[in-house]
């Protein structure tokens, strides 16, 4: 009897202690668990009816433009010296570096079969003056006709025009500089054949003009509208990083090439010193004004998809979807022709969800801080592998 009293009564005790424990659970939680769901309700509507967004003003574009192109250096004046006389070289004065005068003497040729027709014209030209002149000197009236006396002094100045040129050409036995610059190929040797072909391959010297350098830009076509002839611009090569050299636009081809659509834009540097070499890899830097005013947006505020360029703005605290015409395109930036005119808020990575006349709030854009370690590598200043860069001046 004792044993069964005592079981009822720690089942009792239990009883009363869950039942205690219980009831301070639910007098901890319930309060608790309808305070976060009230909390959750009342941030789901406020996410509902008013979601954020992140924002950035759209800037007025600049009223210049820079382009950076690749060029082709060229020397002002260059050109390919040819042998104008068959024959074997004698000498050669003049060798790769060398400056030289226009009209100084390069080389030497000795032309035997050419100092034989000289012989062989001389001889013809004599035979022909006595000839005439024996005809010319009968006295006897009617020994000779007119006309044979016409042929006579005709064959004579065949041969003197035959004879002077052969001097003529011995004359070519001197190659010498059409104009003065710098020796930049030697092709000769003495004792080497020479022959009047301009066939590649047989030209004897090159000559260059280095003291002013031609830079040929192929300009595409949406900057083509910009280039003027007298403007200036930055000349670039790797070789003096951090230097650029003044150039001057001095003309263009005044026509797109239909294959490329570009303008072929020539620019002369000045270079009085010789630092810049032809055929060196260089770029040229233009500042171009722009043909017309524009807006520049963040890249990443256009609206994904459609058939026409848009993008979302925020008036008065709602969605205003706004088309637009973009220009071109900087890569992290667009150029807007039509549609802004500036100071607009812009929807930043716009979601599909959003819809017109949606009431939002905004955040305005932070860059993100950059991340802790080591810098990143400074890029190469007018790196040769780098590609065309074009973007508005701040």
């Amino acid at each position: 009897m004792s044993d069964s009293k005592s079981s009822g009564r720690f089942w009792l005790i239990i009883f009363i202690l869950l039942a205690v424990f219980g009831g301070l659970f639910l007098l901890g939680y319930m309060p608790r668990h309808k305070q976060e769901k009230t909390r959750d309700a009342e941030a789901k509507q406020v996410t509902d009816a008013n979601p954020t967004v992140t924002v950035a003003k759209a800037k007025a574009a600049p009223d210049t433009t820079t382009v950076t192109l690749p060029a082709d250096t060229k020397s002002l004046r260059e050109t390919f010296v040819f042998a104008r006389a068959n024959g074997f070289v004698k000498s050669w004065s003049a060798d790769i570096g060398q400056k030289v005068r226009a009209g100084q003497v390069l080389a030497e040729v000795t032309t035997p079969e050419l100092d034989q027709q000289v012989a062989q014209a001389r001889a013809n030209l004599g035979l022909a003056k006595t000839s005439y002149n024996r005809l010319a000197g009968v006295a006897l009236p009617g020994a000779i006709s007119k006309q044979e006396l016409d042929v006579a002094k005709s064959q004579f100045s065949v041969q003197q025009a035959a004879l002077q040129q052969l001097l003529a050409q011995q004359d070519f036995r001197r190659i010498t500089a059409p104009f003065s610059g710098t020796v930049t190929q030697r092709n000769v040797e003495v004792g080497s054949l020479v022959s009047t072909s301009n066939a590649p391959g047989s030209q004897l010297f090159k000559i260059e003009q280095t003291e002013k350098l031609r830079a040929y830009v192929q300009v595409p076509q949406n900057f083509a509208p910009s280039i003027r002839s007298g403007m200036t611009a930055d000349y670039l090569v790797p070789e003096f990083a951090g230097k650029p050299f003044e150039a001057k636009v001095v003309r263009n081809a005044g026509a797109l090439d239909p294959n490329t659509r570009t303008l072929l834009t020539e620019v002369q540097v000045p270079n009085p010193r010789g630092e810049l070499r032809p055929g060196s890899y260089a770029q040229v830097r233009f500042y171009l004004p722009r043909t017309a005013p524009g807006v520049i947006i963040p890249a990443n505020a256009l609206v994904p998809g459609g058939t026409e360029s848009r993008v979302a703005t925020v008036q008065d605290g709602k969605i205003h979807y706004q088309p637009i015409v973009t220009g071109r395109d900087f890569g992290n930036q667009l150029e807007v022709s039509q549609g802004l005119k500036g100071g607009e808020l812009l929807v930043l990575n716009p979601a599909e969800t959003l819809t017109e006349g949606q009431a939002v709030q905004t955040k305005a854009f932070t860059p993100p801080a950059k991340p802790a370690g080591p810098p990143p590598a400074k890029p190469r200043p007018n790196d040769p592998d780098a590609p065309r860069v074009s973007s508005p001046v701040k």
